[in-house]
């Protein structure tokens, strides 16, 4: 039996974390595999939790990933990624997050406090193996619109592991589900997000 590949895509409401998780399946399914998703939606408003899982492989059984076997982690927002990876994360797992973080109301009302993001990497290494903070915020904005930013983790998760799934297709997949002119902003963002990993897997060599 091949490989099964699990996939989390973690965010809160308003990022797009259900349409990042989509593009993910359909470069996938393209790709050849059997894909299945399920999205789990802590919150309807705004800045609720929302997750999306993603398995793919030869053959594929659950769309729910197991606790403790998610390989990578993919955080649009930071206290989302730790939360998450805390839960599903594998010892050997990979976690690539957003540095910018979405408060809560809680936080707003300062009713809660949100942690460091120094904290948040701290404990991040402490169960990953590998770390990856990125400002996808703001490649995004650069791309075109800062909705974005999940596409860039696409394309900077693409350059950093040895997910089995071409470029072309995730051009594809992000082509197939937007108006022309929204997909050309998040191609340019996937690719700021590949180029972005390219840099860094260099600088780790």
């Amino acid at each position: 039996m091949g490989k099964v590949w699990n996939i989390i895509i973690a965010g809160v409401g308003g990022q797009g974390i259900v349409t990042v998780a989509r593009i993910l399946a359909e470069s996938a399914l393209a790709s050849g595999y059997r894909v299945k998703t399920t999205d789990i939606v802590g919150g309807a408003q705004r800045g609720g939790a929302i997750l999306s899982h993603v398995r793919f492989g030869d053959y594929v059984y659950s769309s729910i990933v197991p606790d403790g076997l998610a390989d990578i982690v993919v955080g649009v927002e930071p206290l989302e990624a730790l939360r998450i990876s805390l839960q599903y994360l594998k010892q050997d797992g990979t976690v690539i997050y957003n540095e910018r973080p979405v408060y809560p109301l809680t936080v707003q009302l300062k009713q809660q406090k949100y942690p460091s993001l120094a904290d948040i990497k701290s404990a991040l290494l402490t169960i990953a193996k590998k770390v990856f903070v990125v400002d996808a915020s703001g490649l995004a904005s650069s791309a075109g619109s800062r909705l974005a930013a999940g596409t860039v983790l696409l394309g900077f998760m693409k350059a950093v592991s040895d997910i089995p799934i071409p470029k072309h297709n995730f051009h594809a997949a992000i082509e197939g589900m937007f108006t022309e002119k929204v997909a050309k902003i998040n191609i340019q963002a996937f690719e700021a997000g590949f180029s972005k990993g390219l840099e860094v897997s260099n600088q780790l060599e």
